[in-house]
């Protein structure tokens, strides 16, 4: 399983952890076929049903980007539209496939009235 990252640009601190920073979330990968010459095209039918985008307010469909540093969640649409309307020393981790939401729930904090601990307890940027 790997932990797709958003990086804008060289990180200022190594992004290292002994332990996997996120339990398995997801499938190994899309399921059924990719067609090799449009291997997002699988993106088109994929939607996160209880996710919504913090921009638009829409139900996410295809790529899920969430802030690796605070509970911010972004459909790909709104992230292409305006990279930097977030702050610039977070990053975003990636769903590309369906997200198992019974341990996201838990991972997430989502019932945290105070809100979700970051994924990262250190920065990598710096400004």
């Amino acid at each position: 399983m790997h932990l797709l990252l958003k990086l804008p640009r060289p990180v200022d601190c190594p992004i290292e952890s002994q332990f996997a920073i996120l339990p398995i979330l997801q499938p190994a990968g899309p399921a059924g076929r990719l067609n090799s010459s449009h291997p997002k095209a699988y993106l088109t039918t994929l939607y996160h049903n209880v996710a919504l985008c913090d921009y638009c307010m829409d139900r996410i469909k295809g790529e899920w980007f969430r802030c690796v540093y605070c509970a911010k969640d972004l459909c790909d649409e709104c992230e292409n539209l305006n990279p930097h309307a977030h702050d610039r020393t977070h990053f975003f981790y990636v769903f590309k496939a369906p997200v198992d939401m019974q341990i996201f729930r838990i991972v997430a904090e989502l019932d945290n009235l105070e809100g979700s601990l970051p994924v990262l307890n250190y920065p990598v940027y710096y400004s």
